[in-house]
């Protein structure tokens, strides 16, 4: 017996917040098409994560057959706010994950690291938004970016 499936272009749209993991080394990404297809540009050779693993990576250490991939959908954020202010909210939320792990690793370590890499207590956060991150939005879209950021780090955590 055989199944088969078919895609229509909008079933491979939404608001993606996404993680690449190996070894001691973390990209958070954000795209507004279906995650894999960003995932597979990242393993490109002149692909980000490929060119973080050279820049950030221990020589002689495989990052490419150790990696983890997650993703969440942010399909509240799809129900909650019109499609003008997708990208920019999600680019804003993807920031925020950023500022928090940078600020604190330890619920990840817990529970991330102990678990898959427990010879890593220090993760290197290699993704960078200084080119992404909203310039202008409102106080009350970065609260709520940030909130959505934290309730995507606890469900994260619940996950692993």
């Amino acid at each position: 017996m055989m199944k088969i499936n078919g895609f229509n272009n909008y079933e491979l749209e939404g608001s993606f917040i996404y993680f690449i993991f190996s070894k001691d080394l973390l990209y958070i990404g954000e795209t507004q098409k279906i995650t894999f297809s960003r995932w597979v540009q990242h393993f490109y050779k002149s692909g980000t994560f490929s060119k973080k693993i050279k820049k950030h990576g221990i020589i002689g250490v495989d990052y490419i057959s150790d990696v983890k991939l997650l993703s969440v959908e942010l399909i509240e954020l799809r129900e909650e706010f019109p499609e003008l202010r997708w990208k920019t909210l999600t680019q804003a939320i993807e920031h925020s994950l950023h500022v928090e792990f940078s600020r604190s690793q330890t619920k990840l370590i817990k529970n991330y690291y102990e678990k898959y890499e427990p010879e890593v207590n220090r993760f290197n956060l290699v993704s960078d938004t200084s080119r992404t991150c909203p310039k202008s939005i409102s106080n009350n879209d970065w609260k709520y970016a940030e909130n959505f950021a934290k309730n995507i780090i606890n469900h994260l955590c619940n996950f692993l």
